[in-house]
């Protein structure tokens, strides 16, 4: 069951990838369904209102991020040579897509958890920590009074991965964000400000704030 602190949206389809406009305190999301992207999604992180755009991208277009209100893109022509690309914003007010020749350094204060490996000392102290035998590499935040961690468990012959959320060392809430798993896979969560962001199931976007 989802704790009551944590808002949550389903958007249906895999969410590809996301990132945060700064100055507006959006989050855009690349949802796609099989390997074709159909819609852009913006998220308004406080009241979790979304609106959705369909756009028509090839299947090796990336979102990089956002800024300004606009989305940029990266499209590798070539599948053979990463270095053969082209870029492209979107207008999220007008939902005009423009080519763009250079593409401008993006900021991103976001704080992203740190790696650590399977089997390093660090990973030790976790699963110590956990009183777990952690099978896969686990990721780990201190944020503020609280500490965020992102482990996985073996189910059969695949993983689940779970995350937990300590404030002031006492546990808040625990659950399973993903079930089926092959392997680890980095990029679980993310803080932005005073919230909380991660992807549950693939296709359920979670935020949590005090």
């Amino acid at each position: 069951m989802m704790p009551e602190s944590i808002k949550h949206v389903v958007l249906g389809d895999h969410i590809w990838n996301s990132a945060i406009d700064e100055a507006s305190g959006k989050l855009y999301l690349d949802v796609r369904k099989g390997n074709e992207t159909i819609e852009l999604v913006q998220l308004d992180l406080s009241s979790m209102i979304y609106e959705e755009v369909k756009v028509e991208h090839s299947r090796w277009t990336q979102l990089l991020g956002a800024a300004d209100g606009k989305l940029y893109f990266v499209e590798y022509i070539d599948h053979h040579n990463p270095n053969t690309q082209k870029h492209s914003a979107l207008d999220w007010s007008s939902k005009e897509m423009k080519a763009v020749e250079t593409m401008s350094s993006l900021s991103n204060s976001a704080l992203h958890p740190a790696i650590y490996e399977h089997g390093s000392d660090y990973h030790k102290t976790v699963a110590k920590f956990l009183s777990l035998d952690l099978p896969l590499s686990c990721e780990y935040l201190e944020w503020k009074e609280k500490i965020i961690i992102s482990y996985y468990l073996r189910s059969d012959n695949e993983f689940e991965r779970h995350l937990l959320l300590l404030k002031n060392e006492e546990k808040e809430w625990r659950l399973c964000q993903d079930s089926r798993m092959k392997g680890f896979s980095p990029g679980s969560f993310f803080v932005f400000k005073d919230y909380l962001i991660f992807i549950k199931d693939q296709n359920e976007v979670c935020v949590y704030t005090e």
